[in-house]
Formats: C-alpha cells, sequence, structure tokens
C-alpha cells in the first residue's frame, strides 16, 4: 500500500506504477582507458605519501629546489619577480568602503570616518615593519615573493609599544621554513607540518624554531621552539597565506613545483650550449701534418701535453695562442682546419620555446606575458594574452586583499578607534566587519591605446560605473591630492592674470579614428 502524504492526504507515487526505482549503475557503467595498465599506462603507479612527516620531508625538499631555482636560475627569477611586481607593484591601496546596508548612519559621518580611516592607514603605512626596514606595500610585495618561492608566508602581527611608532600594531615575515613539527611531537595527531591543529582542522598555532644565539643551528626540539597562537581572543596573532588547492591542505606549495624539472633541464641545456660555443670559439683552427721533418711542432712550446701513440712511441701535443687580426702562414705538409661554430643548430629555439610553453601552463600564464617574448605576436594574440594574465593577476589580488591585507587593516582601525581618531559608534565590536571594510586598489595593467584607456574611464565615471578616486588609485595617485593641487593651481593662475583655457564642446578628446595600425587585428 502506498503511503499517505500528511500534506494533501493523497497517496505518494514514487514511480511511473507507485513504486520506487531503484538506480542500476552496473549496467551502465562503462571501463575508463585510464584505469588500464597497458601501453604508456603500464608502468604508471603514482606514489602515495603515507605519513604527515614524509608529506613535510617532501614539501620542504621542493621549497628547497625552489628557492635554489628563485637564486640561480634566470627564467624562474624573472617569473617571479615579474608576478610579484604586477600583483603588487608598489603596493595594493586601501580605499575605505563602510557598509552602508549594515550601518543607520548619515552620509556625512561616513565620508568623515572614511577620511579618518584614510588618514590612519597613511600615517601608519611607512611604520608598518616591525623591524623599521619596509613601508606597508614593501611588506605586501614580499608576502608575493614568499607565495612565490615558498608557496606560503607567515605574517606575525605583534604590538610594539615605541614612541617613534604612530601605532602599536605592526607586521614582521619569518621565513615559512622556521614552521616545523619538533621531532618529540611528531606523533601528535594535533600536529602537521608545524601546524597545531583544532577538531575542525583550524590552525590553532604554530611552532616557530629559535635562532641559536651561539651555535648555527639548533636541535629540532619543542625545547628550541616557540608556540604562538594564531589568535588571542577576536585579535589575530599570525597570518598564515597560501593558495588552498586540496582538502585538508595546511602548507602551501611553491607554483613553480609542476615546472621544476623543465626548469632545471632547460637551464643545463642553455648552459652547455653556451660551454660549447665558448670552447669553439676560443679554439680557431687545427693544423693536420702528414709528416713534420722540420720538428715545427716542436717549436710550440706552449701548452705542451705528451700522450702515448698505440705502438708505444711518444707523441705530443701542443697549441698556440693567436691573437685577433693576426695572420699566419703554414708550410709544407701542414693542412689548416677551420672550426665553425655551428651551434645551437636550427631546432634549437623551437624546442626551447616548447619547453618555455609548458612552464608557462604550470603557472597558469600565457607564455608571452610569462617569458615577456613578443616576438612573433600580433596585437590580438597580445591583447588576449594580456586579458587573460589579467584575470589571474585580479584574482591573486583579490585573494591577498582578503586573507593578508584586510585582517591587518581592521586591526590598524580597531586601534585608532581605540585612541579616540576614529569616530566609530559604541556597536564597533558589533558591526567592526562593516565598519573596517574597504576596497583594495592596485596599478592598472598597461594601455597599448592610453587614449581608448582614458576614454573608457570617462564613460565608465560618466555611467556612474566607477569613480574618479577609483580611476586616479589604478594610476597611482590620489584623487583628493589631485583635487587640492587644481585648486592651488587655479589660484595661482588667477593670480597671475592667467586663467586656463576650457577645451570647446567635441574638442576635449582627441579622435581615435585613424590611430597606428598596429591598434588594428592582423588577422
Amino acid at each position: 500500500m502506498a503511503a499517505m502524504s500528511a500534506i494533501t492526504g493523497k497517496p505518494i507515487l514514487y514511480g511511473p506504477n507507485g513504486k520506487p526505482l531503484a538506480p542500476s549503475m552496473a549496467d551502465y557503467t562503462y571501463r575508463r582507458d585510464a584505469s588500464k595498465n597497458v601501453g604508456s599506462f603500464k608502468n604508471w603507479r603514482p606514489q602515495a605519501v603515507f605519513s604527515n612527516q614524509a608529506e613535510a620531508l617532501e614539501r620542504t625538499a621542493i621549497v628547497e629546489r625552489s628557492i635554489d631555482l628563485a637564486n640561480n636560475d634566470p627564467h624562474a627569477a624573472g617569473i617571479i619577480d615579474n608576478v610579484a611586481a604586477t600583483v603588487i607593484g608598489s603596493g595594493l591601496v586601501p580605499v575605505p568602503a563602510i557598509d552602508r546596508d549594515s550601518l543607520d548612519l548619515p552620509k556625512e559621518r561616513i565620508r568623515e570616518m572614511q577620511r579618518q580611516m584614510r588618514a590612519v592607514h597613511t600615517r601608519w603605512a611607512p611604520r608598518a615593519d616591525a623591524g623599521g626596514r619596509m613601508s606597508a606595500g614593501q611588506i605586501q610585495y614580499l608576502e608575493k615573493l614568499s607565495l612565490m618561492r615558498y608557496g606560503e608566508f607567515f605574517k606575525l602581527l605583534p604590538m610594539i609599544d615605541d614612541p617613534a611608532r604612530p601605532y602599536y600594531l605592526a607586521c614582521q615575515l619569518i621565513h615559512p621554513l622556521r614552521v616545523k613539527t619538533p621531532n618529540n611531537m611528531v606523533a601528535d595527531p594535533k600536529m602537521r607540518d608545524g601546524i597545531e591543529l583544532g577538531e575542525y582542522g583550524q590552525p590553532v598555532a604554530i611552532w616557530v624554531k629559535k635562532s641559536g644565539a651561539t651555535v648555527l643551528s639548533l636541535p629540532d626540539t619543542s625545547a628550541n621552539f616557540l608556540r604562538i597562537p594564531i589568535r588571542t581572543g577576536h585579535r589575530l596573532n599570525v597570518i598564515h597565506g597560501f593558495v588552498c588547492k586540496e582538502p585538508e591542505q595546511v602548507r602551501g606549495w611553491p607554483v613553480l613545483a609542476p615546472a621544476m624539472k623543465y626548469l632545471r633541464d632547460m637551464n643545463d641545456l642553455l648552459s652547455a650550449e653556451l660551454v660549447s660555443n665558448v670552447v669553439t670559439a676560443a679554439l680557431a683552427y687545427f693544423i693536420e701534418t702528414n709528416n713534420d721533418p722540420y720538428q715545427l711542432a716542436a717549436s710550440f712550446t706552449t701548452h705542451a701535453d705528451e700522450y702515448k701513440n698505440p705502438d708505444g712511441t711518444r707523441r705530443v701535443q701542443r697549441y698556440q695562442e693567436t691573437y685577433p687580426g693576426m695572420i699566419m702562414y703554414g708550410n709544407a705538409g701542414e693542412k689548416p682546419h677551420l672550426l665553425a661554430a655551428a651551434r645551437p643548430g636550427t631546432t634549437f629555439e623551437p624546442f626551447i620555446k616548447t619547453v618555455k610553453k609548458s612552464i608557462s601552463m604550470a603557472v597558469n600564464l600565457p607564455y608571452v606575458v610569462t617569458f615577456k617574448d613578443v616576438e612573433g605576436t600580433n596585437f590580438a594574440g597580445f591583447r588576449s594574452a594580456m586579458l587573460d594574465a589579467w584575470r589571474v593577476f585580479e584574482a591573486d589580488r583579490q585573494w591577498h586583499a582578503g586573507a593578508s591585507l584586510q585582517p591587518v587593516f581592521s586591526m590598524l582601525m580597531e586601534e585608532a578607534w581605540l585612541r579616540g581618531e576614529i569616530g566609530y559608534g559604541a556597536d564597533f565590536y558589533r558591526y567592526r566587519e562593516a565598519y573596517t571594510r574597504a576596497q583594495w586598489r592596485g596599478a592598472p595593467k598597461g594601455d597599448i591605446e592610453p587614449v581608448k584607456a582614458a576614454q573608457a574611464d570617462k564613460l565608465l565615471i560618466d555611467a556612474r560605473l566607477k569613480t574618479r578616486t577609483q580611476a586616479t588609485i589604478e594610476r597611482g595617485g590620489d584623487f583628493r591630492s589631485n583635487v587640492e593641487e587644481l585648486a592651488e593651481e587655479k589660484a595661482l593662475l588667477e593670480e597671475n592674470g592667467l586663467h586656463e583655457e576650457t577645451p570647446a564642446a567635441g574638442e576635449s578628446t582627441q579622435s581615435v579614428q585613424g590611430e597606428t595600425e598596429e591598434g588594428k587585428d592582423d588577422d
């Protein structure tokens, strides 16, 4: 008998005949070729990692190799610096954007609070580093470099009571390799690669190895480690930034990890070709002698090496250094062989480019952008590559701002409010996220056609889809400073009897028609 619905009082029908239809996967599931063990798949046995300690050792080895590549490989160093300079540049700038939907406040008060927030960050940014070496923008740049090199960064947030500092809050970056599990705590189920985890897998604390005062390296026992809680109450002590690509991942992996073999092999190949060409260039020619009745070879006494012929007789190989521009006259029985530098071959450049394309795929960027190689690329291709690259750069900016910059900004605004410098309400802790919300702006992407880019900004501003403040920040300026400078310029012109010339209607911008042919699609 069919079950009755408690709502309609009618029978519940499960299928065409009033009966549930059971799934049958066995009859309609087909085998996939990727699971076969034939051909090239025969010896493909991916090796699993069976312990947290083994995973930590593997990650450490990859990080050390990444450091070596970043320090000694020009391609790896260029990729890392290129991405960091593009995503961060001189630093992302906060634009306070108080959430008006959550706060019932007058517009005038919100504008005043946002002005106060900008002033606080401007005072704090030059002294953001706990060590007094870097500004806030330089710290952001180092964070991105650390993400590229080590796959992660650890930023401590100490409160430093120093009269020379405008605020207590400071930032201190530490080397990721200092965070690891002490040897006597490897068996602790809560420990995983230097991160102490909670019941839901959330980070509770990090274990940082201390630096030895009298010895180069201390033993990896817990007595030589410092346990730093992730947060105290609602305030953060540590920000651990990395791009999470796997469930239950607790540490980051270098971005060059999938391409390490290609980078290393390509670097070895280039080094071998360079040495080969240097040797070929240094040895200009080889003289063949059928017989040497006058012992001409013996007259050359430089770089003599003695060898034995197969019959046991003495044989001497001698080399003579000559200088460019000299003419050497041969003797009878001597036949010169010129050594031509025929390396690398014609297939060398296409092969290297193929390897570089594989490396570009590993870092998720177009080849043109990764290696800054625009040879043979038309306008349409380059523009497509830039759009694809900026899709990645913009995502990196948003992730970096949300994970690292916004929490620090909120803590800074909290300290300023406690000092009485910002007029937040008494409900600050209830609506802390709404009060301290900000948008983060960085340098814009380069414009191949700056006139069109400026016109696009003007159209967006006129359509109320973009603000003048946003457009100015994207170009590395400050809108309010621009307004004040324009007012000063106008007053100075009027004082000297000069007046600004207002462009006639329709003449404010130049027509872009008939621009260079490079601005058109070549295909």
